[in-house]
């Protein structure tokens, strides 16, 4: 079965439904067993594929940009500005180098290192010129001459909408290095980007399975937007919550296999989450990590589902306390 291709509204662009991260290509996972598994998503259907300058330890990009050689045509391809890697020293380089095989393979210690100082990214001033060069150096590692999507990553509201910021992004338009430009950033900057008279066709951002953002951004859009939803699995803890309510609350393990989400817990949650996005983001693109070729069938397959609107409420609802 194909994966579902969405027709982004107001850009013009086309790109399967679901859409691959590659925060950790370059650091947690490596070159070869990232460019395989970036080959295998897009056998599978996979066009949409998101970085940023800082992904995989400022590795991802250039990453991408080997696997993208004689494929670029048929790829959607979002980048970022906004956001460095942590600055290190060289002993902390290494003691990064030593520890991220071991971080691969064992969650707590992953855990441990996305927690620590020295792997968090570090927000940059925009400013036109830093815009421009930003874009300049992605296109160079990623092997391109222009990116479907360039985004601001994670900007405050005021950044948003700043006359020097959204002339530099119009600039870039302009001169065909990228088809649209795009806020990916929380819910008080994507409704900031969503205003009238600003160049942003694409939002970027967490998608909270009790919150719903997607509908507050819809109640404020002045035109057609397309939006990008990112953290389907963990946003609040959502997979792992909901994994202990099916463990220990029998009868929301039989109101999930009533609605066909017969599997055990671990696999019916994530089949949940991910058709819970798909319904919440019709029009969208839902991005997941897909490096762990399980995590990768389990997308794959479900994503070329019709959307299931039911599924919305069901996850709503089991992410509640019992009882609440």
């Amino acid at each position: 079965m194909s994966l579902r291709v969405v027709t982004l509204p107001g850009t013009g662009l086309t790109a399967s439904a679901l859409g691959f991260g590659c925060a950790s290509l370059g650091s947690r996972i490596g070159r070869a067993d990232g460019l395989r598994a970036l080959a295998e998503a897009h056998d599978g259907g996979v066009t949409w594929f998101d970085v940023a300058p800082p992904y995989g330890a400022g590795e991802a990009e250039a990453i991408l940009g080997e696997f993208l050689a004689g494929r670029r045509d048929g790829v959607r391809l979002c980048t970022k500005v906004g956001l460095a890697g942590p600055e290190r020293s060289g002993l902390m380089r290494l003691a990064y180098r030593l520890g991220r095989p071991l971080a691969a393979r064992f969650a707590g210690l992953r855990r441990r290192f996305r927690a620590a100082a020295a792997t968090r990214y570090r927000p940059i001033a925009l400013d036109a010129a830093g815009i421009a060069a930003s874009l300049d150096q992605s296109l160079a590692r990623l092997r391109t001459d222009h990116v479907d999507v360039f985004a601001l990553h994670a900007p405050s509201p005021a950044d948003t909408v700043r006359d020097d910021v959204v002339r530099a992004l119009e600039d870039l338009l302009a001169a065909g290095k990228a088809r649209a430009v795009c806020v990916a950033g929380d819910l008080n900057a994507c409704r900031a980007g969503a205003g009238a008279d600003l160049p942003y066709r694409v939002l970027q951002l967490a998608d909270d399975p009790q919150t719903e953002p997607l509908a507050a951004l819809r109640e404020v859009a002045t035109r057609p937007i397309a939006t990008v939803t990112h953290s389907v699995f963990g946003f609040d803890g959502a997979l792992s919550r909901l994994v202990a309510r099916l463990e220990s609350d029998p009868p929301a393990r039989r109101r999930l296999q009533a609605a066909g989400y017969d599997a055990a817990p671990r696999e019916a949650a994530a089949s949940l989450l991910i058709d819970r996005a798909f319904a919440s983001n019709p029009d969208g693109v839902v991005l997941a990590s897909m490096f762990a070729a399980p995590h990768r069938r389990l997308n794959l397959a479900r994503a070329a589902l019709p959307p299931n609107p039911a599924a919305v409420q069901i996850a709503r609802d089991l992410l509640r306390p019992a009882g609440a």
